[in-house]
C-alpha cells in the first residue's frame, strides 16, 4: 500500500484496515497519532517537538536494545549518526572521560529542518551511550565555506596515552568489519564520497590529532541518504521483534 502524508494536519491513514503494523514519520507532526490509527509501532525522523519516545535509537551503536515493548521510538537526527559510532568505538578502546563536539557545516544546513535536526549532538550521544560520562558538551556551529560535508569534530580526554596511528586503526578496523555498511573511511581530501553514499558516518582521518591523553577527531556525512538508510534498517529490526 502507497499512503501519504502531506504534515502535521493531514489526516492519518487507518492504518489497521491496510494491514500498516510500522509507520515512518518524517513529518515532523504528532507521531502518537499513528498508534491511535491503528498501527502498532512508529518511528520518527523528523525533529521530535518535545514528544516522549520509548527510546533514541542509533543503528550500529544501540539498535540491539529494542524490543517487543518499544512502540514509538525516536531516530536521532543525521549529525548523531555521523558521530555515535566513532565515539562508541573510541569510548570501548580508550575510554572517553570527559569531551567536547563542534558541528562544523555551511550556511544551507542552518536552513529549516536541517538546522533543527542537528539539535544537541551532545545530549542524543548520552543517550544512545548511556556509559558514556556526563562531562560531554557542544559548542555552537562553526559556519564554513561550502565543503560538501557536514563534520562534527570532537575532542576529548581518553583515560590512557594513544596515538594517531592507534585512533586511525581502531576506527579502520571497524570499517572493514561489523561496522562497514554505516562507516567509512576517508584517507584525506581526496578520497571523496559522492551524494549517493549509503554511509551514515564518514571518518576523517587526516584530521585525528593528539597530544598524549587529548585526541580530537573529526567524522560527519555528506547527503541525508545515509541517515534514510540507517532509518530503514531500524525499521528491519523494529520488524522483527
Amino acid at each position: 500500500m502507497a499512503a501519504r502524508d502531506d504534515g502535521p494536519g493531514a489526516k492519518t491513514p487507518a492504518w489497521d484496515k491496510h494491514g500498516v503494523d510500522i509507520v515512518l514519520d518524517c513529518s515532523g507532526g504528532d507521531p502518537r497519532r499513528h498508534l491511535a490509527a491503528g498501527a502498532t509501532k512508529v518511528l520518527c525522523g523528523a525533529p521530535a517537538g518535545g514528544f516522549a519516545f520509548d527510546g533514541l535509537v542509533v543503528f550500529g551503536v544501540n539498535h540491539m536494545r529494542i524490543d517487543g515493548s518499544h512502540r514509538l521510538l525516536h531516530g536521532a537526527c543525521s549529525a548523531t549518526h555521523g558521530i555515535a559510532p566513532v565515539a562508541r568505538l573510541l569510548h570501548y578502546a580508550l575510554g572517553i572521560e570527559h569531551a567536547v563536539i563542534t558541528p562544523m557545516h555551511d550556511v544551507q544546513h542552518c536552513a529549516g529542518i536541517a538546522c533543527e535536526r542537528e539539535g544537541s549532538v551532545a545530549a542524543q550521544l548520552q543517550q544512545v551511550l548511556p556509559r558514556l560520562p556526563g562531562a560531554l558538551d557542544e559548542t555552537p556551529p562553526v559556519h564554513v565555506p561550502d565543503c560538501g560535508l557536514v563534520l562534527l569534530g570532537m575532542v576529548f580526554a581518553a583515560s590512557r596515552d594513544t596515538s594517531v596511528e592507534e585512533v586511525n586503526a581502531l576506527i579502520q578496523c571497524a570499517s572493514f568489519g561489523a561496522y562497514g555498511d554505516l562507516l567509512r573511511y576517508c584517507d584525506g581530501p581526496d578520497d571523496t564520497t559522492s551524494a549517493t553514499d549509503l554511509h551514515s558516518c564518514l571518518f576523517q582521518a587526516a584530521l585525528t590529532q593528539v597530544s598524549g591523553r587529548i585526541v580530537k577527531v573529526c567524522a560527519g556525512y555528506r547527503s541525508e541518504l545515509g541517515y534514510a538508510r540507517r532509518l530503514v534498517d531500524t525499521l528491519e529490526v523494529m520488524a522483527r521483534v
